[in-house]
């Protein structure tokens, strides 16, 4: 019976290998809360037909509080001829809370002379909000250093919401 209880148990001294700490919360992704933005509706059929002016906007949250958001517009984004973004704006965090107090704009004038949607028929609006840097529109990870000294790469995230507008000759010149 003693050898049966011995032999179940290992007899080799094992390491104790302690961790130094708990690990750090890895990167969370943001999000766009879709009853937030505006407009509403996905698609714009008649932009130009009485209304000159469009603005685009969009709410964001993130559970990490440090991370900086930015809001990359894109109208007409084209992957054979890529572009940087048309606009880009920084989500303030001036509250410290996951949703963000700061909204990303983007305002479209058909008075303006160069204006993006200025030429009548569909045209793509595209807002991508990330919490790292975009290459391409291809998030790049951030290096972090660990309390041992080592380093991981810890992934950014982007996510998108887009509008559909068909631009209609009017009287907005």
């Amino acid at each position: 019976m003693v050898a049966a209880c011995a032999a179940t148990g290992c007899l080799i001294p094992q390491d104790d290998t302690l961790l130094e700490g708990v690990p750090g919360q890895r990167n969370r992704p943001p999000r766009i809360v879709e009853s937030l933005v505006s407009p509403q509706q996905r698609v714009i059929s008649d932009f130009g037909a009485g209304a000159c002016d469009l603005t685009f906007e969009v709410v964001a949250e993130d559970p990490d509080l440090d991370d900086r958001l930015k809001v990359h517009w894109y109208v007409d984004y084209n992957p054979q001829d890529p572009r940087g973004p048309y606009r880009q704006y920084d989500l303030a965090n001036i509250t410290r809370d996951p949703l963000r107090s700061d909204r990303g704009s983007l305002l479209i004038s058909l008075a303006s002379a160069n204006s993006p949607l200025g030429t009548p028929g569909t045209h793509l609006v595209e807002a991508l909000v990330s919490d790292s840097e975009l290459q391409d529109r291809v998030v790049q990870p951030r290096v972090v250093q660990l309390p041992d000294g080592t380093f991981i790469e810890d992934p950014g995230y982007v996510v998108t919401y887009a509008w559909v507008v068909n631009t209609v000759q009017g009287d907005c010149r």
